[in-house]
């Protein structure tokens, strides 16, 4: 694979944040801007990922891309790597950084249109329909289940999901409930040592609505400590759907199952998707989707 270059790119979102918004006041680049050296950690991290992922079939098109890197939020200690392969995005990663040092890897895809992307981002601020340009747009991350737009327009704030650009049904209030509940959890155990897939399974797409079982049925009977039948049924290549409510009911996200990656260092991704052209799966850590919500036969 060869060498990923940087590109610096919080004062580039910004500012197309700001030129969009309309009512926002530019601010100087220097203002915006990071030091190279302040990334170069997570981008080695990042290419040590991105690197053992191109070696699955799925993933190829990243052994030739580079990676765009920028930071989500403000005081989240997160980094949004997009994966460029000539210019187009090919995916993404969402890296945190351990308070005692190294990094977690959050969350990752193949989408086109990642979290936080920018078109999606015009079409929320565009069907809000508000009556004045937005005063303030910002990016908030707690989860992969529990990540935003959060926008404002001088009297009222919007939520709308960063992945779909759907609005969602809620108010400050609910934010900072979810923002002040802490995930029980574990976090994945970061080991001083490049990170391999032991296993992986990759399953054919479906459609995520023919069958809604969360209507009708029991989920399964999985816990965070207790969930090695799950993956039998993944193996055996059911389709499986997860299901999630979240604000307190007020919202709830449905994926279909489709593989998983098992990390040498112990996570494991379960591959999630909501089309059925296989074109935007997402890979989350299994352990934090049972926290969350349920998966159904």
């Amino acid at each position: 694979m060869r060498k990923k270059f940087i590109k610096l790119t919080a004062a580039c979102v910004l500012t197309a944040i700001v030129l969009y918004a309309g009512g926002m006041q530019q601010q100087p680049a220097s203002a915006l801007s990071t030091p190279a050296a302040t990334y170069e950690p997570v981008q080695q991290q990042a290419e040590q990922w991105v690197q053992e992922l191109s070696s699955q079939h799925s993933f190829a098109a990243w052994k030739k891309a580079d990676l765009v890197i920028s930071p989500i939020g403000p005081g989240t200690h997160s980094w949004l790597v997009l994966v460029k392969l000539q210019k187009q995005t090919v995916g993404y990663l969402i890296v945190h950084a351990f308070e005692s040092g190294g990094y977690q890897l959050g969350e990752y895809g193949t989408s086109s249109t990642p979290p936080f992307d920018q078109g999606t981002l015009s079409r929320s601020v565009k069907q809000l329909e508000l009556l004045q340009p937005a005063s303030q747009i910002e990016p908030l991350y707690i989860n992969p289940l529990l990540s935003v737009w959060k926008i404002a327009d001088g009297k009222q704030s919007y939520y709308t999901d960063s992945s779909s650009g759907e609005s969602l049904p809620i108010q400050d209030k609910d934010w900072i409930a979810a923002a002040a509940a802490k995930s029980a959890a574990p976090l994945p155990v970061q080991i001083r040592k490049p990170a391999k897939i032991m296993k992986q399974l990759s399953l054919p797409s479906f459609q995520t609505y023919d069958r809604l079982p969360w209507l009708t049925d029991k989920p399964l009977a999985v816990n965070a400590h207790a969930y090695s039948p799950l993956f039998v049924r993944i193996n055996n290549k059911e389709q499986l759907r997860y299901t999630a409510e979240l604000f307190q009911d007020q919202m709830r996200y449905v994926w279909s199952v489709v593989g998983y990656h098992k990390w040498d260092n112990g996570p494991i991704y379960l591959a999630l998707e909501t089309s059925e052209d296989g074109s935007d799966r997402r890979y989350i850590p299994v352990s934090l989707l049972i926290e969350l919500g349920s998966f159904y036969r």
